[in-house]
């Protein structure tokens, strides 16, 4: 089956060389370093095998950090190298990680590229964010002995089906896989419906309940304060999807009408979309300002002379929106009233943000479940129950404090995955590099 998969994937590469130059239109970052799709990765001279990890795009990168900088303290010697899939993905990391990391993409799945990826790299050990199961890449690495773990792993229902419909393909491509440090039982269960082997599954945990805040998350709040902390009435609605903006903007409006110093920022989950939502913006009579406009070149902090005119502020940069969280009292978290599956609630909870979402959340719903059975979230379906939801934490600081202590507890009792994810890497010793890793023939 994978000689069929494989021949599909060659089929289509003119169109995957199509979907990179339309995609650039919007999102340079798409068009650049275009050759590591095919496998093409500089720079691999180092004497000791490199670490890799793929994370896929801004959620995983952003789930990684602990183990990113755990990998970097435990093994100082080894050069990590971090690929993604999406330009967004890898600007996030590079903004977390500087040039402590190395970063590329990660190459299609077919043969050729995956044997120049690997004989360039020449990884020491593969590891792999949530659940990117690529044929050809684990037979390569399973052929080369070089053990390859599955990090943070889930199996949503859809994906669950999804696999089934190919699972000779999807057992062989797991039986590649060293171990996997599942989220849950239950993705352990359905891990193993697909053909995993039981003894290579462990109950990890979350990453992302490891997460902190930034370094300098005291810092960059504090000046967001200075200039806007003067508003009582602001919220975030945060990593947005199109489709859900209009919504947005309509439950704004009707909390301008309770009170007209109420401040939205609007941030996108994609922020090359900012012109158009600003442009939506105008043409629903808001006074909105890029928050790019308020940025002091240099200093990665904001001021802003005029805060008391504004109504919307539209984040059209990568990076700030844990910041904001520590900033406004209450958030709304997108992807969720648009079936995308909602994102991570935790980061606004740490930051001291209150949380609302809508019920499409099927890539947290175990997060989800823990924090509504808590008393630590908002639900919210609709417009109407939005405006109500905002309308009632706004108003209400006991009840974000309760909300928010609720979650804490939450974050606690989910603590230990770093732990027990490293524990599971910590076998496959890394050797010296030696000569050049030869790709298996055939």
């Amino acid at each position: 089956m994978i000689r069929v998969y494989t021949l599909l994937l060659y089929l289509a590469l003119p169109l995957a060389f199509l979907r990179l130059w339309w995609r650039g239109f919007r999102l340079p970052g798409y068009r650049r370093y275009w050759r590591e799709r095919l496998g093409v990765v500089n720079g691999f001279d180092d004497t000791s095998p490199a670490i890799w990890l793929h994370a896929v795009s801004v959620g995983e990168v952003r789930a990684a950090a602990p183990l990113v900088n755990a990998l970097l303290q435990r093994y100082p010697q080894s050069p990590l190298l971090l690929t993604t899939t999406t330009p967004t993905g890898r600007d996030t990391a590079m903004q977390l990680f500087g040039q402590r990391v190395r970063y590329a993409y990660l190459p299609w799945d077919l043969p050729f590229a995956v044997k120049r990826f690997l004989s360039s790299v020449r990884p020491g050990k593969a590891i792999v964010m949530e659940t990117e199961l690529w044929p050809n890449l684990f037979h390569q690495l399973k052929q080369g002995g070089i053990p390859l773990y599955l990090v943070n792993a889930r199996l949503s229902d859809a994906s669950l089906q999804g696999y089934r419909r190919i699972r000779p393909l999807t057992r062989s491509t797991l039986a590649c896989v060293t171990g996997i440090a599942a989220q849950s039982d239950i993705a352990m269960k359905r891990f193993i419906l697909l053909g995993a082997a039981p003894d290579a599954l462990h109950h990890a945990g979350n990453l992302k309940y490891e997460a902190g805040l930034p370094e300098d998350f005291e810092r960059y709040v504090g000046s967001l304060q200075r200039s806007f902390g003067q508003r009582e009435a602001m919220w975030v609605a945060g990593s947005t999807h199109p489709g859900e903006e209009p919504v947005v903007l309509a439950v704004h409006q009707h909390l301008l009408r309770e009170n007209p110093d109420c401040l939205l920022w609007l941030v996108p989950r994609h922020p090359e979309r900012a012109a158009e939502l600003v442009l939506l913006s105008e043409q629903a009579g808001m006074r909105v300002v890029l928050y790019s406009e308020f940025l002091r070149e240099g200093e990665g902090l904001v001021t802003c002379p005029n805060p008391d005119r504004l109504q919307l502020i539209v984040v059209d940069v990568l990076g700030v929106l844990v910041y904001l969280y520590g900033l406004a009292p209450v958030a709304f978290l997108g992807g969720s009233l648009a079936p995308h599956g909602g994102h991570n609630p935790l980061e606004a909870l740490q930051a001291g943000c209150a949380v609302v979402s809508g019920a499409h959340v099927d890539n947290f719903a175990e997060v989800y479940q823990q924090l509504d059975s808590a008393g630590a979230v908002t639900c919210a379906d609709d417009e109407d129950s939005l405006a109500k939801a905002l309308a009632t934490l706004l108003g209400d600081g006991a009840l974000r404090q309760q909300q928010l202590a609720a979650g804490e507890q939450v974050l606690k009792r989910n603590r230990g995955a770093l732990a027990r994810v490293l524990a599971m890497l910590a076998p496959s010793v890394i050797a010296r590099r030696g000569a050049p890793w030869q790709p298996p023939s055939g």
